[in-house]
């Protein structure tokens, strides 16, 4: 999934997820401290990603523009998936920052990344599960719960509010794919 940067116009972070649903719930994406990170052109895109996860993450050519550690990715702000949802709005207004502007995603250094699997930046819903939690609760983040005791999408989550954890799967891949945002799509077994 392609995460835009609002410091940096026209460079997306691309982010990776096993559990989609959860997108709808993002605060931060993290990244492994000491771990490199490259900018790449691939058509008319340029994402960042983990350089030790290019041969796997990325499908067709592309281009190495720079390189830089995680550590100097902290602290990068960027667009979330789904921040015109009532719940995303409500959690980042709760949460101000230092001058009481709501939170913004921002990229945060987390020591469980790696470059086994996915992009080298994984996303992060505190919200959602159980190392998430933790690390939102150490870095102060905001906390956004979308589902109920049954699996069910809570009120203010837009279109998704109502549905079966299972059933929304598709209707948010489409609607990141209507946002320009989608990168690609992969079936892996997990272990829930």
């Amino acid at each position: 999934v392609k995460f835009p940067l609002l410091d940096r116009p026209g460079e997306d972070l691309l982010v990776w997820t096993t559990t989609p649903w959860t997108l709808t719930s993002n605060v931060a994406a993290a990244v492994g401290q000491n771990l490199r990170y490259v900018k790449v052109k691939q058509g008319d895109e340029v994402y960042w990603i983990g350089r030790g996860t290019l041969k796997q993450a990325l499908e067709g050519q592309f281009q190495i523009l720079e390189e830089l550690p995680g550590r100097e990715l902290e602290g990068w702000r960027y667009v979330g998936p789904f921040d015109e949802l009532a719940a995303v709005e409500a959690a980042f207004a709760a949460v101000p920052d230092a001058n009481g502007e709501p939170y913004e995603h921002r990229v945060v250094l987390w020591a469980e990344v790696g470059e086994d699997e996915g992009t080298g930046i994984v996303h992060i819903a505190p919200g959602c599960g159980a190392e998430d939690f933790t690390l939102g609760k150490s870095l102060g983040l905001p906390m956004i719960a979308p589902l109920d005791e049954s699996g069910i999408v809570m009120a203010g989550f837009g279109p998704f509010s109502g549905r079966d954890v299972r059933d929304v799967k598709d209707p948010i891949i489409e609607s990141l794919k209507h946002k320009h945002r989608f990168y690609r799509l992969e079936t892996i077994t997990h272990r829930y």
